[in-house]
């Protein structure tokens, strides 16, 4: 067979992209950002430029996760119960994930990717100042090893 031509590569990506009817991603943003410029683009963005890519809204299914019929949540609710409902939800959850249920201590909630994009180091290195604060912090999220190790890590160092 015949060798390739030194420095000249098949990119399967970019084939998919130009075979492809659509390209979707994961949000609007992050569509406008992979036109952007080459860096984030992945030196394809000249070629995603010319096809149809759209981002499409991360979300929830409101019929799901509808807070008067939620099966996770003995609290029920809605617009006009909310208020009278939010402490109840409060202590609920500070029971659930084990801290000491005070309705006078704020919680901080993150829920998502442990990368950097999602800011998750931004939030791993503000923990130790939070430290001494009254605060309650609460982290759910999957990713990075690294920065799993690392919120691990100032869990074992700043126990309850």
């Amino acid at each position: 067979y015949d060798r390739p031509v030194k420095g000249r590569k098949i990119n399967w990506m970019k084939a998919g992209i130009l075979e492809s009817h659509k390209i979707l991603t994961v949000s609007p943003n992050y569509a406008q950002e992979l036109v952007s410029g080459p860096e984030k683009g992945v030196e394809l963005d000249n070629i995603l430029r010319k096809k149809c890519i759209k981002g499409i809204v991360n979300g929830m299914d409101v019929q799901e996760w509808n807070p008067m019929t939620d099966k996770y949540t003995s609290v029920k609710y809605n617009a006009t119960t909310v208020m009278s409902a939010k402490p109840l939800i409060k202590e609920a959850l500070q029971a659930e994930v084990g801290l000491p249920v005070d309705k006078n201590i704020p919680i901080i909630g993150f829920i998502g990717r442990l990368e950097e994009q999602k800011g998750s180091d931004i939030l791993a290195a503000a923990i130790p100042q939070f430290i001494g604060e009254n605060i309650q912090l609460i982290v759910l999220g999957t990713g990075k090893k690294v920065m799993e190790k690392q919120l691990d890590d100032l869990e074992t160092q700043y126990p309850l």
